[in-house]
């Protein structure tokens, strides 16, 4: 447990250093980075406390270093991580909750599709928010090859937590999930 807090600092310390590249870099780095270490951290887990307890800690790990981080400079906002303090939380509920769905879609029912395919949509949801112009987390440059490694992301999700013809009902969670993001942020 303590392993995933300090691995979780470890890659909160390499995003802060790919902070001050270029942006599309550390758009790509961050959250990405992170919620694949909680995907491994939820799925290894031994039950759903475990699961629960190590997302918390390897979400919590990058956010640590990142705040040690800005302590070394001026009227910085945790380096990108969220806006503002509600865009931290979320991002913090999105990756706890990616990580106890990585657990979950161990089952070998439709409750572990739905959790897989609910894990891949909300890995896929800062996607959309990345690449949409009026989107709050919109990166500049973030399409095409932003969008391709978060799809690939998004399918490498699919094809681990998946389990064989099943993935497919996966897939259309994740979709579902990402097309009504997509409408909802459109407004269509």
């Amino acid at each position: 447990m303590i392993l995933s807090l300090f691995v979780g600092m470890l890659l909160g310390g390499v995003g802060a250093l790919l902070a001050y590249g270029p942006e599309l870099l550390y758009a790509l780095y961050n959250p990405y980075a992170y919620l694949l270490f909680v995907v491994v951290m939820g799925r290894t887990a031994a039950g759903i406390g475990w699961a629960v307890l190590s997302s918390v800690l390897a979400a919590f790990g990058p956010i640590l270093s990142l705040l040690v981080a800005t302590i070394f400079e001026k009227n910085a906002w945790l380096l990108g991580l969220g806006g503002d303090g509600a865009s931290m939380n979320l991002l913090i509920a999105n990756l706890v909750a990616v990580g106890v769905l990585s657990y979950l879609a161990k089952r070998y029912d439709r409750w572990g599709d739905l959790a897989a395919g609910g894990a891949a949509g909300l890995a896929l949801l800062d996607g959309i928010d990345k690449v949409m112009p009026g989107g709050p987390e919109h990166v500049s440059g973030f399409w095409p090859w932003g969008v391709a490694v978060v799809i690939a992301i998004v399918l490498g999700m699919l094809l681990s937590l998946g389990r064989g013809c099943d993935r497919v009902c996966s897939a259309l969670i994740a979709f579902v999930l990402g097309a009504s993001y997509f409408v909802f942020l459109t407004g269509l």
